[in-house]
């Protein structure tokens, strides 16, 4: 109990700091996070974009504070920090044999999935992009291999998944970045979006199951994962409908608690040269 209280009090003098910093002092790309969230709701009024703003940064601020207490977890408390809902899928499908695709967004607190290897009874990779800051990037990868997440770059997971290694792993994708190339365009809060087809391509390739996993805060530094299927048979979708599918309930969600995605994120910058 005594560590718990200690917990948050840290976490709340944190997040006040971080707060601050961010919208009060920095206006940290607010400009753009309001562009984005107009465009987003055009239904709702200048006020309550601004309403939805505020608690984005609020919700920002907070993820910020929970780094340290990542950094510092010990694996016998992984469980009080995240209650994972939908396990047995994965187990199911590894007994079988399978890997596992695990989609989700910059929704809720994603830095959370570094905990996954201490609930999961399976190797789970996580498939990231490098920072362009070399201190922040090493500082990132120490905290999410912690508790044996295994890192792969964008560039290395097509080879290590086609080798099919046994036993099969749960491989993590946040796959709401915006590519490089356009793709493929689909209509994703109310504007057209470049969006990553490659993990299907990998799910088509490798018979992997697919699911969908979103995070929802349940109080103070403690967060639930909800894992749900997408499909267990890849290679009888058509082209593009695991991408749909996964674009439309991270939407969804979006709609409904607005603040936990990560509008800060230029996720409509390649649209001009998409469309």
């Amino acid at each position: 109990m005594a560590t718990n209280y200690k917990t948050s009090v840290y976490t709340g003098i944190t997040y006040r700091i971080i707060y601050f910093l961010l919208y009060k002092v920095m206006r940290y790309r607010y400009t753009e996070v309001i562009q984005n969230l107009s465009r987003s709701f055009p239904e709702k009024s200048y006020e309550e974009i601004k309403r939805i703003a505020l608690e984005f940064y609020r919700h920002f601020s907070r993820l910020f504070a929970e780094i340290p207490v990542l950094m510092m977890l010990p694996r016998g408390r992984v469980a009080k920090r995240l209650v994972l809902e939908g396990a047995t899928l994965v187990e199911q499908y590894q007994a079988e044999g399978r890997p596992v695709i695990i989609m989700l967004g910059h929704y809720g607190n994603w830095e959370c999935l570094s905990l996954l290897p201490a609930l999961l009874r399976c190797r789970v990779y996580g498939v990231f992009k490098p920072l362009s800051n070399r201190f922040f990037d090493r500082l990132m990868k120490k905290i999410r291999s912690r508790f044996g997440l295994q890192l792969l770059s964008m560039e290395e997971v097509p080879r290590h998944m086609l080798q099919r290694r046994l036993p099969p792993g749960a491989y993590i994708f946040v796959s709401d970045q915006s590519p490089p190339h356009c793709k493929h365009i689909v209509d994703f809060l109310h504007q057209p979006t470049s969006v990553i087809t490659g993990t299907e391509r990998l799910a088509r390739a490798t018979n992997a199951v697919v699911l969908y996993a979103v995070l929802h805060k349940t109080k103070a530094c403690q967060w639930k994962m909800s894992l749900s299927l997408i499909t267990e048979e890849p290679v009888n979708t058509a082209p593009f409908e695991i991408t749909h599918i996964f674009n439309a309930r991270l939407e969804d969600d979006i709609r409904q608690r607005p603040a936990y995605w990560l509008w800060t994120h230029r996720r409509w910058k390649n649209n001009l040269s998409a469309i």
